[in-house]
């Protein structure tokens, strides 16, 4: 049974999360892939942030990046991995290289074989149908070849950060592309996260 957790900010929630899963957080090793941020500019306060709330609950965090890497280089990284994490970066980049890796259908058999999946921002979305309903808030240009919209592993386009004031100003001048019909759309706050357990969804509130 698939099971994905997905949210905006997962530090903001990962100590409800653990409270869904089957086994304690220290019998779960992580794949922590931080490629999403790879092309940002800056600090990436966020990858480390993200890193230092997975560890605090008990994760064994491996942490690296796909970029460069084949398929079989991926199979081995994961192969004693029960949970696969994307953090937060630039969303079509992340896309981009996911599919040019093949990691997106290593991705599709794993969470068949019962490996979890955690997503944050961009590692959240990828998983969706839509990743070009926010397009002026990434920066396009980091995947110019990019022909797919989402790995579509579920039928949702989710927009994350919603509300929070560090993005208010690129939805609000990008609100056209998001107003699209056909499309189921779910915005996640940072105090939220999207929980997939099988053929259920369930979006989980966390108290602040």
């Amino acid at each position: 049974m698939s099971q994905l957790f997905l949210t905006s900010a997962s530090d903001y929630v990962m100590d409800d999360i653990v409270t869904k899963l089957p086994k304690n957080a220290t019998e779960y090793n992580v794949a922590f892939i931080n490629t999403a941020a790879e092309v940002e500019a800056g600090d990436h306060w966020w990858v480390r942030a993200e890193k230092e709330a997975l560890e605090k609950v008990g994760f064994h965090v491996d942490e690296f990046s796909i970029k460069d890497m084949s398929p079989d280089d991926i199979k081995v990284k994961l192969a004693d991995k029960q949970i696969i994490y994307f953090c937060g970066g630039n969303t079509f980049y992340l896309l981009d290289q996911v599919i040019k890796t093949g990691c997106g259908e290593i991705i599709k058999r794993k969470l068949n074989e019962g490996v979890i999946y955690m997503g944050s921002s961009a590692g959240s979305m990828i998983v969706g149908v839509r990743i070009d309903l926010m397009s002026k808030i990434d920066d396009k240009s980091q995947a110019p070849d990019l022909k797919s919209t989402g790995l579509g592993i579920i039928d949702i386009a989710i927009l994350p950060h919603w509300g929070s004031d560090i993005f208010r100003e690129g939805y609000l001048s990008d609100i056209e592309s998001m107003y699209t019909e056909g499309v189921k759309i779910i915005p996640l706050t940072n105090h939220q996260y999207l929980w997939v357990n099988g053929d259920s969804m369930k979006i989980v509130q966390v108290e602040r």
